[in-house]
């Protein structure tokens, strides 16, 4: 009896095997945190925590989807999440910004060690000096 499943990317036809291959690796996942993250940062900085929550809420979500389609990463993601990334959303959910920058330093410290533990040592990721250029941080706050 013939257990191949085909899926259809509206381009042709896949096994479940071929879409699995195709989700991304943690280089592209990460891809996408790194813009959210500056701009959560950036966000708060110029006091819109509405912003800042929604960016963090979607760095989260990325964060969570790495964790469960790369389950090497699953028990440290998921400590940092709980243990270094929540108090980053507990200061923008208290709009304290002083609470927030002590908040981030740890996250983003941590998020370099788990690059070292994970044999990446030459990843270091650092907060963007710079608020992105293509985002009106102060949009919504005038009204």
């Amino acid at each position: 009896m013939d257990h191949t499943h085909l899926v259809n990317n509206g381009k042709r036809d896949l096994t479940l095997d071929e879409l699995a291959r195709m989700q991304p690796g943690m280089d592209r996942l990460m891809a996408e945190v790194g813009p959210r993250l500056h701009r959560c940062y950036h966000a708060a900085k110029a006091g819109n925590w509405p912003l800042a929550a929604y960016f963090s809420k979607s760095a989260v979500k990325q964060l969570a989807l790495s964790a469960e389609s790369r389950p090497k990463y699953e028990p440290e993601m998921t400590a940092y999440l709980r243990d270094d990334y929540a108090p980053v959303t507990a200061a923008i959910k208290a709009q304290d910004l002083e609470a927030f920058e002590q908040a981030w330093a740890v996250m983003v410290d941590r998020a370099n060690v788990l690059h070292g533990f994970f044999g990446k040592p030459y990843i270091g990721w650092k907060t963007p000096l710079l608020p992105p250029d293509d985002l009106d941080l102060r949009a919504g706050l005038d009204s």
